[in-house]
């Protein structure tokens, strides 16, 4: 009865919260995703406790909720969590969209040696991130010169980048990347700790921290989470062409402002604070990466989200018609077009 007892509480709590009044701080995006990952899964156990008692079966254990789970230690091995790998699949890779300048290169900050050497590596990363084996080559060389040049971020996130890739193509095939992305973790830490002005370490720090969430308990969940935010926000004031930074800003905004009243209560039960956004700030944010990528699909599904949302149904119907006349379009992205029913 650990689950009926939990949810009880927590109605205490939000009704002396309404009376008492809201409470107006930002709310980290991953604090919230954590948080609406734990309501699913009490919603489930609820249901499933409520079919067992119907039946006079035992009642199945019940999963910590995040409170509970914030005391488990973070050497703890956690299953994969399937809601942060998906929350993270469709950023694309640096080489994929138009990022805007990388600020130390263009701004010569390191050698030409070094500026010639990454124009080479992009070009040559846009060719080869498809194929597996080509990536662990790319892997091997970018650990060498790495090596060579030890103190230089331009080199470092690029490696973060080959490891990433192959880290989903790991995924793809039903294998574990756990090993190579904890490890890229790493990688991209030493980038941002060479210099704080480099766009791309900090934006590459953030994915790594958010795509290797998924192997973690709730309380480290909840330290990436902050550190997430923080960099991709400093990736942006570098680097305000930056169109990864900008559609995340976007995902974020978008999810805050999706929440409903009693998921904002319970968030500040557990967390504190409660969460601020709209979806006119989340729609600027997509629109922009936008016009630095119009041809970003996912970005596009947002927008048209955003557009329903908001009313905007004659601009969200052009939205869609434009994504469902392009060649290679994701299936599963017009699934969901198909399903807000444009």
């Amino acid at each position: 009865m650990g689950i009926i007892s939990t949810t009880k509480t927590m109605v205490a709590c939000m009704t002396s919260l309404m009376i008492a009044g809201g409470v107006g701080f930002s709310l980290n995006a991953y604090m919230l995703y954590l948080l609406r990952c734990d309501i699913k899964r009490l919603e489930k156990e609820m249901a499933a406790l409520r079919a067992s008692l119907a039946a006079g079966l035992p009642a199945p254990p019940a999963a910590p909720t995040a409170a509970a789970a914030a005391d488990i230690s973070s050497s703890t091995d956690v299953e994969e969590d399937d809601d942060f790998q998906l929350a993270l699949e469709s950023i694309p890779s640096q080489c994929s969209i138009y990022q805007g300048p990388d600020i130390d290169c263009d701004d010569m900050q390191c050698s030409k040696e070094i500026a010639t050497l990454c124009r080479e590596l992009d070009d040559k990363h846009d060719k080869i991130k498809h194929d597996e084996a080509l990536c662990w080559d790319s892997l091997r060389e970018m650990k060498e010169l790495s090596g060579k040049h030890p103190t230089s971020p331009q080199l470092k996130w690029r490696l973060v980048r080959v490891m990433f890739e192959i880290g989903k193509h790991k995924s793809r095939a039903g294998v574990s990347a756990k090993e190579i992305l904890t490890e890229a973790v790493g990688y991209a830490k030493e980038a941002v700790d060479m210099g704080d002005n480099n766009s791309k370490s900090h934006l590459w720090y953030a994915i790594l921290l958010g795509d290797t969430c998924k192997y973690d308990d709730t309380k480290m969940k909840l330290t990436k989470g902050i550190e997430f935010e923080k960099h991709v926000k400093r990736s942006l004031e570098l680097d305000p062409y930056n169109s990864t930074a900008l559609h995340l800003l976007g995902r974020y905004c978008f999810e805050v402002s999706g929440i409903k009243w009693w998921e904002a209560k319970i968030a500040v039960t557990l967390f504190g604070c409660v969460p601020q956004s709209t979806y006119d700030e989340a729609l600027e944010y997509f629109l922009k990466a936008a016009d630095l990528n119009s041809e970003w699909a996912e970005n596009s599904l947002f927008i048209i989200k955003c557009q329903v949302a908001l009313g905007k149904t004659q601009e969200a119907v052009t939205w869609a018609g434009k994504l469902r006349g392009r060649p290679g379009t994701d299936p599963e992205i017009l699934s969901q077009i198909d399903a807000l029913k444009l």
